[in-house]
């Protein structure tokens, strides 16, 4: 009788801390496409990723983008992107799931080889809680260096920049970093 009183006191002093409750696939599917531009917003296939970082589809697409819902790693983010990412995008939440703190950490030993569309679009919101969080936009140009585009390699607030210049995932970032989005968060 005591252990059911003490299981029940902790269950309620759970529900009213403010557990969040599990998201519906409806849920997943609104917030994993606010990123994207509302014209393809209902055409894109939308994905979630376990444990490991496999993906499984909550909804086919009919278009060439593919949305995420917010993840379990701080802050808020969702991301969109063009399927030609998705092989490595697949190999980057691997690496996640196995230590890896950031996308660039990930990204450490060079990524995988994937046939990326030049000029492929990757769209995220990103901060600290999703009333706060800012878009992001990316073209993907690999190999792209500062000297064939012109563009600068340094983090840039507000302006075009190169970012990982050189690599098989180079791609001109457009982004605003309000100062509650954490340097360690996944996305950047």
């Amino acid at each position: 009788m005591r252990l059911l009183l003490f299981v029940s006191l902790l269950l309620l002093l759970g529900l009213l801390s403010g557990t969040p409750t599990a998201q519906t696939v409806t849920d997943q599917i609104t917030e994993a496409v606010l990123a994207a531009p509302e014209s393809l917003r209902d055409g894109a296939r939308v994905i979630v990723r376990d444990d490991e970082g496999q993906p499984t589809i909550l909804r086919a697409g009919t278009n060439s983008l593919v949305c995420e819902p917010d993840g379990p790693q701080p802050g808020f983010g969702v991301e969109c992107y063009h399927s030609s990412f998705q092989a490595v995008m697949d190999w980057t939440y691997r690496r996640l799931a196995e230590g890896a703190r950031t996308y660039r950490e990930a990204y450490a030993d060079g990524g995988p080889e994937a046939d990326i569309n030049a000029g492929a679009m990757q769209y995220a919101l990103i901060g600290q809680t999703k009333e706060d969080a800012v878009q992001t936009m990316s073209i993907k140009l690999p190999y792209a260096t500062a000297d064939s585009t012109g563009l600068p390699i340094e983090e840039r607030d507000n302006g075009p920049w190169l970012m990982w210049a050189g690599t098989a995932a180079a791609h001109i970032m457009f982004s605003t970093k309000p100062p509650s989005v954490p340097d360690e968060y996944p996305g950047r």
